[in-house]
């Protein structure tokens, strides 16, 4: 989509230059070029789902990442690399929380993420090794002082077609939407549960299709509603069978039968 407007600043390709040392990028730009058409390509050719998988909002919100990226690029092509490669980052480690695969951790190096989530999910074949390219031109033309401008810029154009592969990946979205729920053993609720309160999440499946709402136990105190979080759970806290007050209608519901306890954190704050 936001090809033409790349095509309007790489006039020319040119070799980096250190230290009055020729270094051939070339090479490797090719090869993410490459790594990263053969991916927009596979991607392509997914079988396409009957329901949606984006909704218009996401779309939107997807697109002006992208914008974004690209406007930079218009005058500082390295800062635009940077900002990238930092939302390459920030959306494979959304992946990871959002799918209960990030385990509690904070930092997860952007290539194990990428073979983590290949692993699990069947990425296709070309984004892994895509991104390795990408890192070993980002490396290449940060740290090592390599490149110019145009080489930048093919960087970028190589690089959102990646991003848009994490993109296109389906995912549910959980929000808080009451953080703290009080709940109880018996079903007259007369009993209460002292370890544990209710957290109600509301669920959105991939594409906003559908929304339900679930209750489950944590002790945990962080939770802001209207908050995404990620779908993690300590497995060494079983909380039995339980009961609650609806906030909204006030009828009693049986919370959950049996329930680790739920720790997601807020992905603003991953």
């Amino acid at each position: 989509m936001f090809r033409s407007q790349l095509a309007d600043l790489l006039a020319r390709l040119k070799k980096g230059k250190l230290l009055g040392q020729e270094i051939e990028l070339n090479e490797s730009l090719e090869k993410l070029q490459q790594a990263a058409q053969g991916a927009q390509v596979e991607i392509a050719a997914l079988p396409q789902p009957s329901l949606p998988q984006k909704t218009e909002a996401e779309v939107i919100q997807d697109q002006s990442i992208a914008q974004r990226i690209i406007s930079k690029a218009t005058t500082s092509p390295k800062a635009a690399l940077i900002s990238l490669a930092a939302e390459l980052e920030r959306l494979a480690r959304e992946v990871l929380a959002t799918t209960g695969h990030l385990r509690g951790r904070r930092l997860v190096p952007i290539q194990q993420a990428i073979f983590e989530i290949h692993q699990t999910f069947g990425l296709a074949a070309h984004v892994p090794s895509s991104l390795h390219q990408f890192w070993d031109v980002l490396n290449r033309i940060i740290h090592k002082g390599e490149g110019t401008d145009e080489d930048i810029l093919r960087a970028i154009d190589s690089g959102l077609a990646i991003l848009r592969a994490l993109q296109a990946m389906p995912r549910e979205v959980s929000i808080v939407h009451d953080p703290k729920v009080a709940v109880f053993s018996d079903p007259a609720l007369t009993i209460p549960l002292t370890r544990v309160h209710g957290v109600i999440l509301e669920t959105h499946s991939p594409g906003g299709v559908s929304k339900t709402f679930r209750i489950y136990p944590s002790s945990q105190n962080h939770f802001a509603k209207g908050k995404q979080v990620s779908w993690e759970w300590n497995m060494s806290l079983i909380i039995g069978s339980a009961w609650y007050r609806d906030p909204t209608t006030g009828e009693t519901k049986e919370a959950w039968s049996n329930s680790a306890e739920f720790i997601g954190r807020h992905l603003d704050e991953l």
